[in-house]
């Protein structure tokens, strides 16, 4: 697993949203490390670190909320709004983690029934069961490619709509 970047910057002495201003885009940007990596399936280990950077930037973005609902001498309809978008950037972190979460789990579940069926070969098993495995090694590889292409397209869309960019304006706005 990768190690998380380390954060610059932080000032003990800064108010909380002047840290977390400092602090969520740098792991925004530990994400996108990993984004060269994306477009080849079989980069397991990559796609692995890229849901663990998520996962940091999820549980950051979750500690800094607070920092972004706005006090309350601007409008509570103003609060409400800024909190609603905040809520919005964070659903999409959520299931992007969620969904690359599937695709790790789909190679762990290979790699274990590969492992099993390479043990049993030679152990004179039984052909159902043999047949059983290679059943399930084939629609655990076949759920996998779907997780796969459905994050591919969910990351496609991102990029087209600019989400990048808007996170980290709202993030240090």
């Amino acid at each position: 697993m990768a190690k998380a970047h380390k954060v610059t910057g932080v000032k003990p002495l800064r108010s909380y949203r002047e840290n977390a201003r400092i602090i969520l885009p740098q792991k925004v940007e530990e994400v996108y490390a990993w984004e060269s990596f994306i477009s080849d399936e079989t980069r397991r280990e990559e796609l692995h670190n890229m849901r663990i950077a998520i996962k940091r930037l999820r549980y950051t973005m979750e500690f800094f909320r607070v920092a972004y609902q706005l006090p309350k001498k601007r409008s509570k309809q103003t609060s409400v709004i800024c909190d609603k978008r905040f809520v919005e950037f964070l659903e999409v972190v959520i299931d992007l983690q969620e969904i690359l979460g599937d695709i790790h789990d789909g190679d762990v579940v290979l790699e274990v029934l590969a492992d099993y069926a390479s043990q049993s070969e030679g152990q004179g098993e039984q052909i159902a069961m043999s047949r059983g495995v290679a059943k399930l090694i084939a629609q655990s590889k076949e759920a996998r490619e779907a997780d796969y292409a459905t994050f591919l397209k969910k990351w496609k869309q991102l990029s087209t709509a600019g989400f990048k960019e808007k996170l980290l304006s709202f993030l240090t706005s």
